[in-house]
């Protein structure tokens, strides 16, 4: 039966791509994606700082904004380029791999668990490390007040955002940010990739969207440069609206959207009886239909659902409810934190994800025998003499992303 979607400017080739990405990333080893993980937060954590920096002293907001936003894109072309797990991308890569049947759901929930954690380690140890440890922005040594002014008034307003205003910025945020990512994959070389990750990336950060992980460096920071916000508040009021947008506006907007657009692409053995074969020379595969649509959509829910109650719900009980009583409705209410509220309660939570991330690990691991073959391009199918045979392999970079052939 011939199919009823058409081929469109090559997105079958990178929807593949997309979802080997994510396939790379859900099989990888627990101390592999924490570190990753770490690495990509601090990336983004010292673009974030330069951004501060660089537009700080400047006092119309429409230029301040701008150059802020043009400096902070050079975080997210390394995390791209260099190599990096930054959970936001991974809410579209890893999905896509599930959509097409190259993981389960469950693989993809551990991969954005343990990235979140290891992102949220590496923002607050780069918070710390710029505050604390090196008073790049406050304290002895550190050019004028600034700086750290800006950091004290962005610090307040994310934590002041009602849930819709932070959840409908987190969606923004990550539309632009993963169609950075996305256009990575469409790019052949590496110039290519720089400029078209540089202008979605500057727009998100000079519009002031809110973008999970970068919080978890400049909210920690700024507690640290002493805000009167909590680290409750953090959790709370910011975290978990925004973790919902980010992870919504990844796997529906980008991943979902350009899966059905390239065809809905799904494993022979995934899809349901009788489905069209999809295009050449995906022979592997073949054409979602609507229910199994349907049943993708209440997936990636459960997924994005899961990751917000897990991860930020589940420290926001911890901090507000255990250590600092109930939520309180406005910023403002911690003026001289001692060592405890300071670090004791973020290294607690550290402990919480480090748990969180090894029980899905354990969890994903004892049915990880099911999948035979991690499949760099295409499924095995049946070559007709018995023997099964695979499209030829794509080479692989070492941030993950497949070269096309």
């Amino acid at each position: 039966m011939a199919s009823t979607f058409t081929p469109y400017a090559g997105l079958a080739d990178t929807i593949q791509d997309v979802a080997a990405s994510g396939t790379t990333k859900a099989h990888l080893r627990l101390g592999q994606l924490f570190t990753l993980g770490f690495i990509a937060a601090a990336y983004l954590s010292f673009a974030t700082t330069l951004s501060l920096v660089v537009g700080a002293g400047i006092e119309t907001p429409g230029l301040q904004k701008l150059v802020m936003g043009l400096v902070f894109p050079i975080g997210l072309i390394s995390l791209v380029i260099a190599g990096g797990e930054m959970w936001t991308g991974t809410s579209m890569n890893a999905p896509v791999a599930g959509m097409m049947g190259r993981v389960r759901w469950q693989d993809v929930l551990y991969t954005l668990v343990g990235s979140y954690a290891g992102n949220f380690a590496g923002g607050l140890f780069c918070a710390w490390l710029l505050i604390k440890g090196s008073n790049v922005l406050i304290g002895p040594g550190y050019a004028g007040p600034a700086w750290g002014d800006l950091l004290h008034k962005l610090t307040l307003m994310k934590v002041s955002l009602s849930f819709s205003q932070a959840f409908w910025r987190g969606f923004a945020c990550v539309w632009l940010v993963d169609l950075a990512v996305f256009l990575s994959f469409r790019a052949q070389d590496t110039a290519g990739k720089f400029f078209l990750v540089w202008f979605p990336a500057a727009t998100f950060f000079a519009i002031g969207l809110e973008h999970s992980v970068v919080n978890m460096f400049l909210i920690p920071a700024g507690i640290m440069a002493g805000s009167t916000v909590t680290w409750g508040q953090f959790f709370f009021y910011n975290q978990i609206p925004v973790t919902l947008g980010n992870a919504a506006a990844g796997a529906f907007c980008l991943g979902l959207g350009y899966w059905y657009a390239a065809g809905m692409p799904v494993r022979k053995e995934r899809g349901d009886p009788g489905a069209d074969p999809y295009f050449s020379p995906h022979s592997a595969y073949v054409h979602g239909d609507h229910r199994y649509l349907a049943r993708t959509v209440l997936a990636i829910v459960k997924v994005v659902v899961g990751l917000a109650l897990l991860m930020p719900g589940l420290a926001s009980l911890l901090t507000f409810w255990l250590f600092e009583g109930t939520p309180a409705p406005h910023a403002g209410v911690l003026d001289h934190p001692g060592l405890f509220p300071l670090y004791g309660e973020p290294l607690i939570v550290l402990v919480l994800f480090g748990l969180l991330m090894k029980l899905c690990a354990m969890k994903t691991k004892t049915s990880a025998v099911q999948i035979t073959m991690t499949d760099r391009g295409a499924e095995d199918t049946e070559n007709g003499t018995g023997v099964k045979a695979m499209d030829p392999p794509r080479p692989y970079r070492t941030d993950g992303v497949v070269t096309p052939h």
